[in-house]
């Protein structure tokens, strides 16, 4: 029998001690993301195709090359904190380009990717961007994978204070928005990444600004399927490893 493929959600939620704990208490999960995301595979049909492991980076847990196909979440923290486990990321980010293993990064997870790759990480000049709003696809963005099934102008939860202001070499822009001129990126290899949020809530997102501007809170509404896009990206990475296969065996039988 073949092993199922090795998926990781990689969580890096916050630093511990800079967030309240109670204000999660009523969310899935509370803050353990990879409770959130197992729960996605749960809704999508996708859980058995899968072995699952959630990793809670930020805590320390150590990252691992075993995976086959791999996500990182986001993070309350910014990429300029430097954290340990912020630099643990970026090693662990450097090995896994070099296996030529898929990768989806989500908000955090995106801009990590992109200093990773020679990208750079500012602030938006306009202030943070909150709320669940449209996202328009370049040319590459409506025939790329990973908006299948998705209208114009679809909508995500959103919820960030700094972007990519400049993609590394090569990379592709998939998506932009007002002040967010590289919202969705392709960076070849495997490799892609999304500065909104397609794998959670409205009620996630609403108890993260709860606490940073409650006000903020009331910005996000319900969206229908956007998870969608990580179905999108995990069917993607399993036929991708089918055709790697195949092709493995057309070499070996000659």
């Amino acid at each position: 029998m073949t092993a199922k493929p090795r998926l990781a959600y990689i969580a890096q939620f916050a630093h511990p001690g800079t967030y309240d704990q109670s204000k999660w208490v009523r969310v899935l999960g509370r803050d353990d993301e990879t409770i959130g995301f197992k729960a996605l595979l749960d809704s999508s049909g996708l859980a058995d195709a899968f072995e699952y492991i959630g990793v809670s980076a930020h805590q320390g847990e150590a990252i691992s090359l075993d995976y086959d196909v791999a996500v990182l979440g986001g993070s309350f923290a910014s990429v300029t904190d430097d954290y340990p486990w912020q630099r643990e990321i970026q090693k662990w980010l450097t090995a896994w380009r070099r296996t030529r293993k898929p990768l989806m990064g989500i908000c955090g997870g995106h801009q990590q990717m992109s200093v990773n790759l020679g990208g750079h990480v500012g602030k938006i000049p306009e202030g943070p961007v909150v709320g669940s709003l449209p996202v328009d696809r370049t040319e590459a963005g409506r025939r790329h994978f990973l908006f299948q099934g998705f209208s114009d102008h679809a909508p995500f939860f959103f919820g960030n204070f700094e972007h990519v202001d400049n993609a590394p070499p090569g990379s592709i822009t998939l998506a932009m928005r007002h002040g967010l001129p590289h919202a969705a990126l392709d960076y070849g290899g495997g490799w892609v990444s999304v500065q909104f949020h397609p794998e959670t809530t409205c009620d996630r997102m609403a108890t993260c600004w709860a606490e940073l501007d409650p006000e903020q809170s009331r910005r996000y509404s319900f969206i229908p399927d956007c998870q969608r896009m990580v179905e999108n990206f995990l069917r993607h990475a399993l036929e991708a490893r089918c055709e790697n296969a195949r092709v493995s065996a057309i070499l070996r039988n000659g």
